[in-house]
């Protein structure tokens, strides 16, 4: 998703500078992937060639678009410093000097009043929208289908809407797969979710930020992310407050990190404490103070 602010190059015939936001992964989109779907599920030859087209026609139109704006806006901000080299090759820009990163902030109240890490549940938590396309929810589902029998003190909480969450609630049934909740779309934000679990859980092929990451590691859920985009590396420290698992996906690395966690109650809890710190980088005052500066410097 692409923002627009007239807030700071000149627009047209007027004094109006531009800031524009690509808040989302810089070299793919959910556009992207479903044309890559496509492809790879065209049986025929002639269909695959015609869906190939598309896609590399997609492409090109995205790239053009991100090529423009970065020529015509003072500054162009990114979710995360790592995604600056992807889109300077991605869209072959040749001069990077006005992008910029600003991460997101946490919005949700965090209130630790009362709140200990002694008081957490042995829950497995995803939070999102359930979805095959991006979210892949059905690696959790998955992942939980290949341990669940070794750990009965456990479940899998997964909270949120979407798609393909009726599929995934037949598939759970359908394999008779026990201990996993299913609690819905949510209102308020998710935060007696977030104290509850222990662990957190996203596999997606598609990410702009994560910002449910920091949300769950606010209070202290250590998470285990797949690191399918560069923006992740910005959130959680490997090893020290949550996993990133490495790209291509792979269901039996995850597996061992999630086992790691369930098995291992002390480190558990010391990764835990370890999230809850490197979240607090995350504030909107912190990430405020970034965008007065950003502006302040393209006013000059």
């Amino acid at each position: 998703m692409q923002q627009h602010y007239c807030a700071t190059k000149q627009l047209g015939n007027t004094h109006c500078k531009l800031i524009s936001v690509l808040h989302g992964a810089p070299n793919t989109s959910k556009v992207i992937i479903k044309a890559q779907d496509k492809v790879n599920a065209a049986k025929n030859p002639i269909s695959r060639l015609i869906y190939k087209a598309l896609l590399c026609a997609k492409t090109e139109i995205i790239k053009t678009s991100i090529r423009y704006n970065c020529t015509h806006n003072e500054r162009y901000i990114l979710l995360s410093r790592g995604f600056i080299q992807p889109l300077v090759e991605y869209a072959r820009i040749r001069k990077p000097d006005n992008i910029v990163a600003i991460g997101n902030p946490v919005t949700i109240p965090v209130d630790l009043a009362g709140f200990s890490l002694e008081n957490k549940k042995k829950q497995l938590l995803y939070v999102g929208r359930m979805d095959y396309e991006n979210k892949r929810v059905n690696r959790i589902i998955e992942v939980w289908q290949d341990i669940y029998k070794d750990y009965p003190q456990w479940e899998l909480v997964l909270v949120g809407d979407g798609p393909h969450k009726s599929e995934l609630m037949k598939y759970v049934d359908d394999n008779k797969i026990n201990r996993v909740r299913f609690e819905g779309f949510q209102v308020d934000p998710p935060i007696r979710y977030y104290k509850d679990a222990s662990i957190f859980m996203l596999t997606s092929d598609l990410e702009g930020f994560g910002l449910v990451i920091i949300e769950s590691m606010s209070y202290g859920v250590v998470p285990v992310v797949y690191g399918s985009y560069e923006a992740v590396y910005d959130i959680i420290k490997n090893g020290h407050s949550g996993f990133i698992t490495p790209f291509p996906y792979n269901k039996e690395y995850t597996i061992r990190k999630i086992r790691y966690l369930m098995d291992n109650d002390d480190k558990r809890k010391e990764m835990a404490d370890n999230a809850m710190n490197d979240a607090g980088k995350f504030t909107i005052e912190s990430i405020s103070q970034q965008w007065y500066d950003v502006i302040k410097n393209a006013l000059k």
